[in-house]
């Protein structure tokens, strides 16, 4: 008895999963259309997912779909894009070299990053230059990205990712990427998973893309008992309903798992309790059936139905991992070719292993995999992994590259603790160059074990590299311990520069947590610099300490610093070197306060960085170069007098190296700096467009720095349109970053402008507490930064009523502005000395103080002060009788703010502004948008909107899951309601919202 080899026992049909295959197919036609999107199947092993995908495959082919597959495996999770090389082999697969060049087309140099097998396929392709490890990372991304999209463009396409349980996480990050871009291609993106196997980082993932309404989710059931007797019968061929006494124990053990009733039917049939005979299927009695107790049992009694030979080989295929090549099989078993095909090919009529295409095989299911290699002892596992990491360093010793994955997993599960050691080192650095942090931790800590079986104590490098990998996690202990770690290593090797390399980094980490900590190791590391005689480490170190006391506050210090590393580069000839110095001297200069410094230090910069084809340090000098030149930088120290059409020059050509190079921090800082400098010359709808640009890719890339100086100059642009609760709002969120951050400079900043803020809103009570917080009173500035907070507090004794003290404030910001001494007037600080002239009696020199401030204010192009200027003279010109004087200077006021006006593109933010400026337009009538509005006490759209959920009874975290908006925005807005309505509570917005309509409205 038994089953003929043609009689497979797999379901010949899909069983109860009709639902979900229409659903897929209306996924299929919507992308076809070019509404591409990502579907996730998912559910326990077993459930059905990879048989409702190659269903799905197979229909995508029907309609003229191009379809490329990658799958994940157990060892993947740590081998950095694992799923996309395989998919990408896949691809190119038989493929001449000019075929694969056609396709990869002008992405293949930064595909060739992570592929680079591609560079010896394409000949005369160029070796991609070395990139910092987060633009390696985007350029592969973008070179992904484009390339699927070439292959959209050309018919609809669908990617298939399996097991995205086992992924890694850098290809999970390129994989919620295409997914934002899919709606635009013709694409689907179909992704299987094990629903009880979720790691954190796909979790938050699939989360994303469900608030960001990117995916489709299917989540498969078990089959009910009538599907597990339609499934039976569809199997045996079966036109009667199965027996009960039958079907109940296969319910009751697989609990409607379509695998799992497959392997327990197979093992049956196996062992001769179901058989097949005379043309049809038939079974013992029920009382003789001897039933598999699980599912593992199933697996090993079929596997007792083969040969011994084909058992051990299927033992040794097991250990090689779920998929396995029939070159390196044959190596390692020594069998020759025939004999070994037909031991193949009675393990695929066992159903137990599958022929993939070519000379590559995998077993039907993980599970089977798993059982079949558990039945080895631990000794007899680690020999084989031995043996099998030998012979592949043998068989593929000519393109080693792609297979060195899996000879550091088999080299460290067989304790070779030698080779252990190399391979896994090498798959750790490359993961580290391809920004995969999480896998390059796996292998440096694998390689640090290895080594410690050695009895050799791991090098400094090793913890260093693994280091730097916890850092860019955000493990920031696990990272201390390592810095800790490389530098008692360093210190027993004697190794100096790795001692002194130790510092450094541990100076670097300490500086995003603790600066004073910082500072120790920067000083620590100068120390050791000169006491090892190595001008370059000494220079190096000078500017990283000088930095460091620049963005703490001693700025004068740290320019000292730099200027002695210039010195050492100048006197070394390197022209590298003293880029970088002079950029950080032209930081450190406009930092403190020192504008005309800054600018001569930051030309030198731009032009050495020219002549070394540098675009990082062109990005850097060149957005420094624009932004200190804009009157938003200088507003309390001297301008550099450059134009509104130099410094957007010089910003726009910071965006595009950025953008060229692939740089997204660079990007996000050089947005930042087109924001500042726009926002300068009154330029505010451009301003606002770069800033937000700017806070968008920031937060992308969780650059918390970025992140707080788009906030920063988001408030100082809403600041200057006299819209405070804006104002408020931006500012207040980056206070707390710059407060994580440690930074005086940001925390300087950010905190002068919130005060100001306050002031708009006439909230003086506010302002003093962000001012006693950063600044206490009778504390004088030592930066430029320090000098804002002043400024500020001497506009809130102006606004208390405290001429005096505010007149005293400005002339010590008059008389101690950094830089050489100049007869430029400062135009906010000579307004305040103007307007606190003024308000102490003396009328004729607060003129002069104000025409001194209009004069600098039309030389220096600094608009957002000018109709200030003019309407503060307006008045004491009439108080002089001079009525011309002040009636063109009210003339002039208007122009000028309705000038800045017409520069922002919101209704509603461009009337704001003309009201505060005293130049509102003649009344037009209303907008529909004004006059709902006005209607619901000058509440917004969106705020409305959240005063109808509010009266539902929602929490801000369910307004913001059903607005798909950021809990703090919802935030926000509930305090603009309950500030616009003078409320105190949502239980006052939820009746005022029912009285008014609004609640009906939304229901």
């Amino acid at each position: 008895m038994g089953a003929p080899r043609d009689k497979s026992v797999v379901s010949p049909i899909m069983v109860g999963r009709v639902d979900y295959v229409d659903s897929l197919r209306r996924d299929l036609d919507a992308a076809s259309e070019g509404s591409g999107r990502t579907a996730t199947l998912a559910g326990e092993s077993g459930i059905g997912k990879s048989r409702l995908a190659a269903e799905t495959r197979a229909t995508a082919i029907e309609r003229g779909f191009y379809i490329v597959q990658g799958n994940c495996f157990e060892p993947d999770s740590t081998l950095p894009y694992a799923p996309l090389l395989d998919l990408l082999r896949v691809c190119m697969r038989g493929c001449s070299p000019a075929e694969i060049a056609e396709r990869l087309g002008a992405d293949a140099v930064d595909i060739a990053r992570m592929m680079p097998e591609i560079a010896s396929n394409v000949p005369g392709l160029p070796l991609p230059p070395p990139l910092e490890p987060e633009q390696e990372k985007r350029r592969i991304f973008q070179g992904l990205t484009q390339f699927f999209a070439r292959l959209a463009e050309r018919q609809p396409l669908l990617i298939v990712v399996e097991d995205v349980h086992w992924i890694d996480d850098t290809s999970l990050e390129f994989l919620l990427v295409l997914a934002r871009r899919l709606p635009n291609m013709r694409a689907l993106l179909l992704l299987t998973y094990r629903s009880d196997e979720v790691q954190p980082s796909l979790g938050r993932t699939i989360t994303r893309m469900e608030r960001e309404r990117l995916v489709s989710e299917y989540a498969l059931r078990p089959l009910p008992a009538a599907d597990v007797d339609a499934m039976i019968r569809a199997i045996f061929e079966q036109a009667t309903p199965t027996r009960h006494e039958f079907l109940d124990p296969i319910m009751s053990l697989t609990e409607g798992n379509p695998f799992f009733i497959e392997e327990i039917l197979k093992s049956l049939v196996a062992a001769g309790g179901i058989f097949y005979a005379d043309g049809t299927w038939d079974r013992k009695p029920i009382g003789e059936l001897d039933i598999p107790r699980s599912v593992h049992d199933a697996v090993h009694q079929r596997a007792e139905q083969l040969s011994g030979e084909a058992r051990q080989i299927l033992t040794t295929a097991a250990v090689t991992g779920r998929r396995f090549d029939f070159a390196l099989l044959q190596r390692v078993t020594g069998r020759d070719e025939d004999e070994l095909v037909g031991v193949i090919k009675e393990m695929i009529a066992a159903q137990l292993v599958v022929e993939e295409q070519g000379d590559r095989f995998s077993f039907r299911h993980a599970l089977t995999q798993h059982v079949i290699s558990s039945r080895l002892l631990a000794r007899e596992r680690r020999a084989l992994h031995r043996t099998i990491g030998e012979h592949m360093r043998q068989l593929y010793a000519g393109a080693i590259e792609p297979h060195l994955a899996d000879l550091a997993h088999h080299f460290y599960e067989g304790a070779a603790w030698d080779e252990a050691y190399y391979y896994c080192r090498r798959v750790g650095e490359n993961a580290q160059k391809l920004y995969a942090s999480r896998a390059a931790v796996e292998h440096f800590s694998r390689a640090i074990e290895a080594a410690r079986q050695l009895g050799i104590t791991p090098p400094a490098r090793l913890y260093r590299a693994r280091g730097q990998s916890y850092e860019l996690l955000g493990e920031f202990e696990r990272a201390r311990e390592d810095g800790e770690q490389a530098l008692a290593a360093a210190r027993d090797a004697g190794d100096g520069a790795a001692e002194w390399q130790a510092q450094i980094d541990l100076g670097f980490l300490w500086a995003g947590r603790n600066y004073r900590r910082a500072g120790e190791f920067f000083e620590r590391a100068t120390e050791l610099a000169r006491k090892l005689e190595r001008p370059e480490l000494i220079a190096q170190s000078l500017n990283r300490y000088g930095n460091w006391l620049v963005n703490t506050g001693a700025a004068a210090e740290g320019l000292r610093a730099h200027r002695d590393a210039l010195r050492l580069f100048e006197e070394a000839g390197d022209a590298s070197g003293r880029a970088d110095t002079l950029d950080l001297i032209g930081m450190g200069s406009g930092i403190h306060g020192d504008i005309v410094g800054c600018l001569e230090a930051v030309e030198q910069a731009v032009e050495l960085y020219r002549s070394l084809n540098d675009d990082r340090g062109l990005v850097s000098t060149l957005s420094a170069r624009g932004t200190f030149s804009s009157p938003s930088m200088c507003d309390v120290s001297y301008s550099g007098l450059r134009t509104l059409e130099q410094c957007r020059a010089d910003t726009q050509e910071a965006v595009r190296a950025a953008q060229r190079i692939g740089w997204p921090a660079g990007l996000a800082f050089a947005q930042f700096t087109a924001s500042a400098s726009a926002a300068g010359f009154g330029e505010f709808g451009e301003a606002i467009r770069h800033g937000n640009e700017s806070l968008r890719i920031a937060t992308e890339i969780e650059h918390e720095q970025w992140v707080c100086g788009a906030h920063y100059t988001l408030g100082q642009i809403y600041v200057l349109m006299h819209a405070p609760d804006l104002a408020i709002h931006h500012l207040q969120e980056g206070l707390p970053i710059a407060n994580r951050l440690g930074s005086a400079w940001w925390i300087g900043n950010v905190s002068s402008y919130l005060a100001l803020a306050h002031l708009r809103a006439n909230d003086a009570r506010s302002a003093h507490a962000v001012l006693d917080a950063s600044l206490p009173d009778g504390t004088l500035p030592t930066n430029m930064s320090g000098r804002r907070m002043y400024w500020a507090r001497g506009e809130l004794a102006l606004h208390e009523g405290d001429a005096a003290a505010a007149l005293a404030i400005a002339q010590h910001l008059i008389d101690t502005t950094p830089g050489a001494p100049s007869d430029e007037a400062i135009p906010p600080l000579w307004r305040l000395k103007g307007r606190a002239l003024a308000a102490l009696g003396r009328t004729d020199e607060a003129v002069a103080a104000l025409e001194a401030a209009l004069a600098s204010a039309v030389k220096r192009a600094e608009r957002p002060y000018l109709w200030q200027i003019r309407r503060d003279l307006a008045a004491l010109y009439e108080a002089q009788g001079r009525r011309s004087d002040a009636a063109a200077a009210r003339q002039a006021a208007a122009e000028t703010a309705q000038e800045l006006a017409a520069t922002i593109g919101d209704d509603a933010l461009r009337d704001g502004f003309l009201r505060a400026a005293g130049a509102a337009q003649p009344k037009r009538a209303p907008t529909p948008r004004q006059a709902d509005k006005a209607a619901f006490g000058g509440l917004t759209a969106r705020e409305r909107e959240v005063a109808a959920l509010v009266a539902q009874g929602k929490t801000n975290r369910d307004i913001a899951d059903e607005l798909v908006l950021g809990e703090r925005t919802i935030e926000t807005h509930v305090g603009n309601v309950l500030s616009k309505l003078e409320f105190t509570s949502r239980a006052q917005i939820a009746a005022w919202a029912v009285e008014s309509g609004l609640a009906s409205k939304q229901a």
